[in-house]
């Protein structure tokens, strides 16, 4: 089964459900870009994207029988080939947002370019005064942070094997009522759907130990966890994402499940949001672009709930780098009541807070 596409989040208000699931992890012109090396002691680039790297991107056309009037060898306006960030092109093929490497190559057009992911901590080190709480200044005071959508995103599609990957994901729940969260192994790869775009093909999901209800998920100390690593390194393979459930039935004989997600209520609660931004921290995707040597996150985010027409579901999820960095320095808690709001902590002498601003 494949999900057409991953949604990139900007925490906003919406309407107020009462009802979540509570994630409690254990927490531990395009050409050719002629890039910089990675600096010392930073991993390699993922095959996928030094494969990327090489290809023009262009999005190539065939003549129009009815618009150009040259022969078959004459390029013009009407089948010359398109940027891969071409607007006109995303919105007839229904791509909400960019590629990584599409938005790379419109933001370099063959300038270099150095991308820095948002710190929201107190710059150490400044000398002109006692430090926080007895003293801050401009030089050292992280910036206000202003909510956006990201235009693009680090992974385009997920693609699950087989179907019995996720049915016997999902035999738990059927058996004992309660949700349950396993880790996705594979690889990425291109996808042939978005220009410059990359897929993450699922081969294996683990379910670690954990304690489940019918509203809640807690992971427990996994003894087992390096092996698990080192034999799927040894298989080629590679932790790309989590998947959780939150499934209601809805009528026992025909197989319905409730729809609790959608443009009305949430997508994914402010918890599942955290949790997602915590384990994109915990697998840092490397850009050779990027000052530190690692930008954004190839780790995605897969819940499986109802639809509306009362099926189980799919959907796939990246947060942008703005979660990542408030889930990072701490700044961003999960609210009590309301699963879909987020709630910026308060500053403190222990702990410095810029401020955060959203538009609705």
């Amino acid at each position: 089964m494949e999900q057409s596409s991953l949604i990139n989040l900007q925490l906003v208000q919406s309407q107020v459900v009462n009802r979540q699931v509570t994630l409690c992890p254990v927490l531990s012109t395009s050409t050719v870009i002629n890039a910089p090396t990675l600096k010392p002691g930073v991993p390699e680039e993922d095959e996928v994207d030094l494969e990327l790297y090489k290809l023009p991107g262009t999005i190539q056309r065939q003549r129009d029988d009815k618009l150009c009037r040259h022969n078959s060898n004459g390029c013009c306006v009407h089948c010359s080939p398109l940027e891969p960030w071409d607007e006109g092109y995303l919105k007839e093929h229904n791509i909400k947002h960019l590629s990584f490497h599409s938005y790379l190559r419109k933001i370099t057009s063959g300038k270099f370019i150095s991308l820095d992911e948002l710190s929201c901590k107190i710059k150490p080190g400044c000398a002109e005064h006692p430090p926080w709480p007895r003293g801050i200044c401009s030089k050292c005071q992280p910036g206000a942070v202003t909510l956006n959508r990201q235009p693009y995103r680090h992974v385009d599609n997920v693609l699950f094997e087989r179907a019995a990957l996720v049915e016997r994901l999902l035999a738990y729940w059927r058996a004992t009522g309660h949700q349950r969260l396993g880790f996705l192994y594979g690889h990425y790869e291109r996808h042939p759907d978005v220009p410059l775009g990359i897929r993450a093909r699922v081969s294996a999901i683990y379910e670690p130990p954990q304690e489940s209800g019918r509203d809640f998920i807690t992971l427990s100390p996994d003894p087992h966890s390096q092996l698990l690593d080192e034999l799927a390194l040894r298989l080629g393979l590679r932790r790309v994402g989590w998947i959780f459930t939150d499934l209601l039935p809805d009528d026992l004989a025909a197989g319905t499940v409730r729809q609790v997600r959608g443009v009305d209520t949430h997508f994914l609660s402010a918890q599942e949001c955290i949790t997602a931004g915590h384990y994109q921290n915990q697998h840092p995707n490397v850009c050779r672009h990027a000052s530190s040597g690692h930008f954004g996150s190839k780790f995605v985010t897969v819940c499986v709930t109802g639809d509306s027409q009362k099926q189980v579901h799919l959907e796939g999820y990246q947060v942008s780098g703005q979660c990542q960095a408030l889930v990072r320095d701490g700044i961003l808690l999960p609210t009590k009541d309301a699963p879909e709001l987020g709630y910026i902590r308060d500053c403190s002498p222990q702990h410095y807070v810029p401020d955060v601003y959203y538009k609705h």
